[in-house]
Protein backbone atom coordinates (compact mmCIF):
# COMPACT_ATOMS: atom_id res chain seq x y z
CA UNK A 1 0.00 0.00 0.00
CA UNK A 2 1.16 3.39 -0.56
CA UNK A 3 -0.14 6.92 0.43
CA UNK A 4 -1.87 7.17 -2.98
CA UNK A 5 -3.85 3.88 -1.88
CA UNK A 6 -5.48 5.96 1.44
CA UNK A 7 -6.72 8.62 -0.77
CA UNK A 8 -10.52 6.87 -0.10
CA UNK A 9 -9.85 6.56 3.59
CA UNK A 10 -9.35 10.06 4.35
CA UNK A 11 -11.58 11.50 2.17
CA UNK A 12 -13.80 9.45 4.60
CA UNK A 13 -12.60 11.36 7.61
CA UNK A 14 -15.16 14.17 8.74
CA UNK A 15 -12.82 16.22 11.02
CA UNK A 16 -15.10 15.75 14.56
CA UNK A 17 -11.47 14.73 16.45
CA UNK A 18 -13.20 11.48 18.39
CA UNK A 19 -9.51 10.21 17.72
CA UNK A 20 -8.50 13.13 20.66
CA UNK A 21 -10.44 11.28 23.31
CA UNK A 22 -11.46 7.97 24.95
CA UNK A 23 -14.62 6.35 23.73
CA UNK A 24 -17.92 7.89 25.87
CA UNK A 25 -15.50 9.39 28.39
CA UNK A 26 -16.91 9.88 31.98
CA UNK A 27 -14.30 12.66 33.05
CA UNK A 28 -13.00 15.73 31.14
CA UNK A 29 -9.76 15.14 33.14
CA UNK A 30 -9.36 11.57 31.86
CA UNK A 31 -10.55 12.19 28.45
CA UNK A 32 -7.72 12.83 26.08
CA UNK A 33 -6.67 9.65 24.22
CA UNK A 34 -3.74 11.05 22.29
CA UNK A 35 -0.30 11.62 23.84
CA UNK A 36 0.79 13.62 20.55
CA UNK A 37 -1.89 16.49 20.59
CA UNK A 38 -1.17 16.41 24.52
CA UNK A 39 2.08 17.14 23.38
CA UNK A 40 1.73 19.72 21.03
CA UNK A 41 -1.75 21.23 21.58
CA UNK A 42 -3.10 21.62 18.27
CA UNK A 43 -5.46 19.83 15.53
CA UNK A 44 -2.42 19.02 13.48
CA UNK A 45 -0.86 16.37 16.52
CA UNK A 46 -4.03 14.58 16.44
CA UNK A 47 -4.75 11.45 14.32
CA UNK A 48 -7.34 13.18 12.43
CA UNK A 49 -5.12 16.01 12.01
CA UNK A 50 -2.55 13.80 10.71
CA UNK A 51 -5.05 12.85 7.63
CA UNK A 52 -5.90 16.46 6.73
CA UNK A 53 -1.64 16.59 6.49
CA UNK A 54 -1.12 13.26 5.06
CA UNK A 55 -4.07 14.49 2.16
CA UNK A 56 -2.31 17.78 1.78
CA UNK A 57 1.01 16.09 1.49
CA UNK A 58 -0.43 13.75 -1.04
CA UNK A 59 -1.48 16.01 -3.31
CA UNK A 60 1.67 18.53 -2.36
CA UNK A 61 -0.36 21.47 -1.26
CA UNK A 62 1.56 21.53 1.94
CA UNK A 63 5.49 21.47 2.08
CA UNK A 64 6.94 19.59 4.80
CA UNK A 65 7.92 21.95 6.97
CA UNK A 66 10.01 22.06 10.32
CA UNK A 67 6.43 22.26 12.33
CA UNK A 68 4.61 19.66 9.94
CA UNK A 69 7.24 16.98 10.61
CA UNK A 70 7.15 17.57 14.35
CA UNK A 71 3.38 17.34 14.16
CA UNK A 72 3.87 13.73 12.35
CA UNK A 73 6.71 12.31 13.99
CA UNK A 74 5.64 13.45 17.60
CA UNK A 75 3.51 10.46 17.73
CA UNK A 76 4.14 7.52 19.33
CA UNK A 77 2.08 5.25 17.39
CA UNK A 78 0.27 3.66 20.15
CA UNK A 79 -2.68 3.07 17.88
CA UNK A 80 -5.25 4.89 20.48
CA UNK A 81 -6.86 7.58 17.91
CA UNK A 82 -7.42 4.49 15.68
CA UNK A 83 -9.34 2.86 17.91
CA UNK A 84 -11.80 5.77 18.60
CA UNK A 85 -12.39 6.06 15.33
CA UNK A 86 -13.35 3.19 14.60
CA UNK A 87 -16.08 3.36 17.71
CA UNK A 88 -17.78 5.91 15.64
CA UNK A 89 -16.94 5.29 12.22
CA UNK A 90 -15.57 1.65 11.55
CA UNK A 91 -13.29 0.76 9.02
CA UNK A 92 -13.85 3.89 6.84
CA UNK A 93 -11.19 6.35 7.95
CA UNK A 94 -8.39 4.17 9.92
CA UNK A 95 -6.12 7.15 11.18
CA UNK A 96 -3.19 4.79 11.63
CA UNK A 97 -2.27 3.16 8.66
CA UNK A 98 -2.50 6.24 6.80
CA UNK A 99 0.01 7.92 9.14
CA UNK A 100 2.18 5.05 8.71
CA UNK A 101 1.93 5.82 5.05
CA UNK A 102 2.81 9.37 5.39
CA UNK A 103 5.54 8.71 7.31
CA UNK A 104 6.72 5.74 5.16
CA UNK A 105 6.38 8.73 1.81
CA UNK A 106 7.99 11.45 4.07
CA UNK A 107 11.11 9.13 5.07
CA UNK A 108 11.27 8.57 0.99
CA UNK A 109 11.58 11.97 0.75
CA UNK A 110 13.79 12.64 3.34
CA UNK A 111 12.00 14.81 5.68
CA UNK A 112 12.79 13.47 8.91
CA UNK A 113 13.69 14.69 12.22
CA UNK A 114 17.24 14.60 11.97
CA UNK A 115 17.83 12.84 15.39
CA UNK A 116 15.76 9.73 13.73
CA UNK A 117 18.14 9.55 10.99
CA UNK A 118 20.52 8.18 13.68
CA UNK A 119 18.67 5.90 15.11
CA UNK A 120 18.26 4.30 11.68
CA UNK A 121 21.39 4.23 10.43
CA UNK A 122 22.14 2.26 14.38
CA UNK A 123 19.47 -0.11 13.10
CA UNK A 124 21.27 -1.04 10.29
CA UNK A 125 25.04 -1.14 10.98
CA UNK A 126 24.58 -2.75 15.09
CA UNK A 127 20.70 -4.66 14.68
CA UNK A 128 19.52 -1.53 17.05
CA UNK A 129 18.16 1.52 17.73
CA UNK A 130 20.93 1.98 20.29
CA UNK A 131 24.11 0.17 21.20
CA UNK A 132 26.80 -1.48 19.76
CA UNK A 133 26.04 -5.29 18.96
CA UNK A 134 28.95 -6.16 20.65
CA UNK A 135 27.40 -5.20 23.56
CA UNK A 136 23.73 -6.96 22.87
CA UNK A 137 24.19 -10.11 25.26
CA UNK A 138 25.99 -8.78 28.18
CA UNK A 139 22.66 -9.57 29.70
CA UNK A 140 23.64 -13.02 29.73
CA UNK A 141 26.89 -13.14 31.45
CA UNK A 142 27.37 -16.16 34.12
CA UNK A 143 24.52 -17.89 32.48
CA UNK A 144 24.52 -20.89 30.35
CA UNK A 145 21.18 -20.88 27.85
CA UNK A 146 21.58 -22.35 24.33
CA UNK A 147 23.05 -20.85 21.62
CA UNK A 148 20.47 -21.24 18.97
CA UNK A 149 22.79 -19.84 16.31
CA UNK A 150 24.49 -23.12 16.55
CA UNK A 151 22.15 -25.60 17.59
CA UNK A 152 18.14 -26.47 17.32
CA UNK A 153 15.67 -24.96 20.13
CA UNK A 154 12.18 -25.88 20.33
CA UNK A 155 11.68 -22.28 21.82
CA UNK A 156 13.71 -18.80 20.36
CA UNK A 157 13.36 -16.35 22.77
CA UNK A 158 13.47 -13.21 21.15
CA UNK A 159 15.24 -10.56 23.63
CA UNK A 160 14.45 -7.26 22.35
CA UNK A 161 16.47 -3.89 21.56
CA UNK A 162 14.65 -2.46 24.75
CA UNK A 163 15.44 -5.19 27.09
CA UNK A 164 19.09 -6.02 25.60
CA UNK A 165 20.60 -2.54 26.26
CA UNK A 166 18.75 -1.44 29.58
CA UNK A 167 20.84 -2.90 32.28
CA UNK A 168 17.78 -2.35 34.99
CA UNK A 169 15.77 -5.40 32.48
CA UNK A 170 18.76 -8.02 33.20
CA UNK A 171 17.49 -9.07 36.06
CA UNK A 172 13.74 -9.81 34.65
CA UNK A 173 15.49 -11.44 31.40
CA UNK A 174 17.79 -13.09 34.03
CA UNK A 175 14.25 -14.95 36.01
CA UNK A 176 12.65 -15.60 32.85
CA UNK A 177 15.29 -17.90 31.55
CA UNK A 178 15.24 -19.89 35.23
CA UNK A 179 11.72 -20.09 35.05
CA UNK A 180 12.25 -21.51 31.64
CA UNK A 181 15.29 -23.85 33.08
CA UNK A 182 13.02 -25.46 36.08
CA UNK A 183 10.04 -25.65 33.49
CA UNK A 184 12.36 -28.06 31.40
CA UNK A 185 11.85 -25.74 28.23
CA UNK A 186 14.08 -26.34 24.93
CA UNK A 187 14.76 -22.61 24.35
CA UNK A 188 18.15 -20.41 23.48
CA UNK A 189 18.73 -17.39 21.88
CA UNK A 190 20.46 -15.52 19.73
CA UNK A 191 23.00 -13.81 21.35
CA UNK A 192 24.87 -11.06 19.20
CA UNK A 193 23.34 -12.32 16.07
CA UNK A 194 20.02 -11.38 17.77
CA UNK A 195 18.61 -7.70 15.55
CA UNK A 196 15.82 -5.52 16.55
CA UNK A 197 12.63 -6.93 15.20
CA UNK A 198 12.66 -4.07 12.39
CA UNK A 199 9.19 -2.50 13.93
CA UNK A 200 10.76 0.75 15.05
CA UNK A 201 12.06 1.01 11.62
CA UNK A 202 8.65 0.61 10.14
CA UNK A 203 6.92 2.80 12.36
CA UNK A 204 9.52 5.76 11.31
CA UNK A 205 8.81 4.95 7.67
CA UNK A 206 11.80 3.15 6.52
CA UNK A 207 10.81 0.05 4.91
CA UNK A 208 13.61 -1.47 3.49
CA UNK A 209 15.64 -1.31 6.40
CA UNK A 210 12.45 -3.26 8.13
CA UNK A 211 11.73 -5.81 5.66
CA UNK A 212 16.00 -6.54 5.99
CA UNK A 213 15.37 -7.14 9.84
CA UNK A 214 12.50 -9.56 9.65
CA UNK A 215 14.05 -11.47 6.66
CA UNK A 216 17.22 -12.19 8.48
CA UNK A 217 15.02 -13.29 11.92
CA UNK A 218 13.04 -15.62 9.48
CA UNK A 219 16.30 -16.95 8.19
CA UNK A 220 17.74 -17.41 12.08
CA UNK A 221 14.43 -19.18 12.99
CA UNK A 222 14.08 -21.51 10.03
CA UNK A 223 17.74 -22.40 11.03
CA UNK A 224 17.51 -23.53 14.27
CA UNK A 225 14.11 -24.83 13.57
CA UNK A 226 11.91 -23.36 15.94
CA UNK A 227 8.36 -24.10 16.63
CA UNK A 228 7.88 -20.89 19.10
CA UNK A 229 8.96 -17.77 18.95
CA UNK A 230 8.82 -16.20 22.07
CA UNK A 231 9.07 -11.91 22.36
CA UNK A 232 10.56 -10.78 25.85
CA UNK A 233 9.21 -7.12 24.68
CA UNK A 234 5.70 -5.70 23.47
CA UNK A 235 7.35 -3.90 20.86
CA UNK A 236 9.02 -6.71 18.97
CA UNK A 237 5.68 -8.86 19.76
CA UNK A 238 3.48 -6.00 18.05
CA UNK A 239 6.08 -6.27 15.14
CA UNK A 240 6.01 -9.93 14.97
CA UNK A 241 1.52 -9.79 14.65
CA UNK A 242 1.27 -6.41 13.29
CA UNK A 243 4.17 -5.47 10.96
CA UNK A 244 5.55 -8.27 9.81
CA UNK A 245 2.24 -9.20 7.75
CA UNK A 246 2.25 -5.76 6.47
CA UNK A 247 5.64 -6.59 4.78
CA UNK A 248 4.49 -9.96 3.69
CA UNK A 249 7.01 -11.59 6.18
CA UNK A 250 5.23 -14.65 6.89
CA UNK A 251 6.76 -17.10 9.80
CA UNK A 252 4.78 -19.92 8.68
CA UNK A 253 3.51 -22.33 11.50
CA UNK A 254 6.32 -20.45 13.83
CA UNK A 255 3.92 -19.62 17.01
CA UNK A 256 4.63 -16.18 18.19
CA UNK A 257 4.25 -15.57 21.67
CA UNK A 258 4.78 -13.19 24.46
CA UNK A 259 6.59 -14.12 27.50
CA UNK A 260 3.36 -13.45 29.67
CA UNK A 261 1.88 -16.25 27.40
CA UNK A 262 4.44 -18.55 27.32
CA UNK A 263 4.95 -18.11 31.50
CA UNK A 264 1.23 -18.52 31.81
CA UNK A 265 0.51 -21.78 29.67
CA UNK A 266 3.64 -23.48 31.42
CA UNK A 267 1.55 -22.71 34.99
CA UNK A 268 -1.61 -23.96 33.76
CA UNK A 269 -0.05 -27.33 31.77
CA UNK A 270 1.62 -27.95 35.37
CA UNK A 271 4.96 -27.65 34.15
CA UNK A 272 5.89 -24.77 36.45
CA UNK A 273 4.63 -23.79 39.80
CA UNK A 274 5.16 -20.75 41.35
CA UNK A 275 4.03 -20.11 44.94
CA UNK A 276 3.94 -16.28 45.00
CA UNK A 277 2.70 -13.98 47.59
CA UNK A 278 2.93 -9.89 47.62
CA UNK A 279 0.79 -7.80 49.91
CA UNK A 280 1.02 -4.19 47.55
CA UNK A 281 -1.26 -3.28 45.48
CA UNK A 282 -0.56 -2.62 41.65
CA UNK A 283 -2.19 -0.75 38.76
CA UNK A 284 -1.19 -2.45 35.90
CA UNK A 285 -0.86 -0.97 32.71
CA UNK A 286 -2.08 -2.15 29.48
CA UNK A 287 0.83 -1.78 27.15
CA UNK A 288 -0.11 0.20 23.40
CA UNK A 289 1.73 -2.48 22.07
CA UNK A 290 1.33 -5.52 23.69
CA UNK A 291 -2.60 -4.69 23.80
CA UNK A 292 -4.13 -3.13 21.08
CA UNK A 293 -1.66 -3.29 18.92
CA UNK A 294 -0.49 -7.00 19.29
CA UNK A 295 -3.95 -7.94 16.94
CA UNK A 296 -2.72 -10.10 14.00
CA UNK A 297 -2.64 -7.46 10.94
CA UNK A 298 -4.74 -8.93 7.86
CA UNK A 299 -4.30 -7.81 4.65
CA UNK A 300 -7.36 -6.77 2.33
CA UNK A 301 -7.05 -8.05 -1.18
CA UNK A 302 -10.40 -6.03 -2.41
CA UNK A 303 -11.05 -2.80 -4.19
CA UNK A 304 -12.57 0.39 -3.87
CA UNK A 305 -15.58 1.28 -6.38
CA UNK A 306 -17.76 4.87 -7.06
CA UNK A 307 -21.72 4.59 -5.97
CA UNK A 308 -23.44 6.99 -7.98
CA UNK A 309 -20.39 8.35 -9.47
CA UNK A 310 -20.05 10.19 -5.76
CA UNK A 311 -18.30 8.28 -2.38
CA UNK A 312 -16.00 5.44 -2.54
CA UNK A 313 -16.90 2.27 -0.85
CA UNK A 314 -14.93 -0.91 -0.78
CA UNK A 315 -16.58 -3.93 -2.65
CA UNK A 316 -16.04 -6.59 -0.32
CA UNK A 317 -15.81 -6.80 3.40
CA UNK A 318 -12.79 -5.85 5.19
CA UNK A 319 -10.99 -7.10 8.49
CA UNK A 320 -11.17 -4.07 11.19
CA UNK A 321 -9.13 -4.25 14.40
CA UNK A 322 -10.94 -2.58 17.08
CA UNK A 323 -7.91 -3.95 19.41
CA UNK A 324 -9.84 -5.69 21.32
CA UNK A 325 -8.00 -9.05 20.45
CA UNK A 326 -4.52 -8.04 21.46
CA UNK A 327 -2.85 -9.85 24.95
CA UNK A 328 -4.75 -8.20 27.42
CA UNK A 329 -6.06 -11.17 29.88
CA UNK A 330 -2.67 -13.00 30.30
CA UNK A 331 -1.07 -10.62 32.31
CA UNK A 332 -4.33 -10.11 34.28
CA UNK A 333 -3.94 -14.46 34.71
CA UNK A 334 -0.61 -13.84 36.24
CA UNK A 335 -1.35 -11.05 38.59
CA UNK A 336 -4.38 -13.17 40.08
CA UNK A 337 -2.02 -15.78 40.72
CA UNK A 338 -0.17 -14.24 43.57
CA UNK A 339 -1.58 -14.25 46.86
CA UNK A 340 -2.04 -11.16 48.76
CA UNK A 341 -1.94 -8.76 45.49
CA UNK A 342 -4.61 -6.04 45.87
Amino acid sequence: MSLADRKNYMEQCTRCSQCKFVPMPKSKDFSSICPSIDYGHFHAYCGGGKVVTAYGYLHEKIEASPGMIDSVYACTMCGACDTACKTHFGDNVEPFDTLLELRARMAKDGKVPPALKGIVENLTSEGAPGGKRADRSKWTEGLEITDAREHSVDVLLHVGSNNAYDAAQWDHLRLMTRLFGAAGVDFGILYDSESDSGGIAYELGYREVAASLAGELKSQLTKCKASVLLAADAESYSAFKDIYPRLGVSLDTVRILHTTEYIDELITSGKLSLALENDIKVALHDSCRLGRRSETFEPWEGSWIRVLNTMAVPDSPRPVRFGNHGNYETPRRLLSRIQGLE
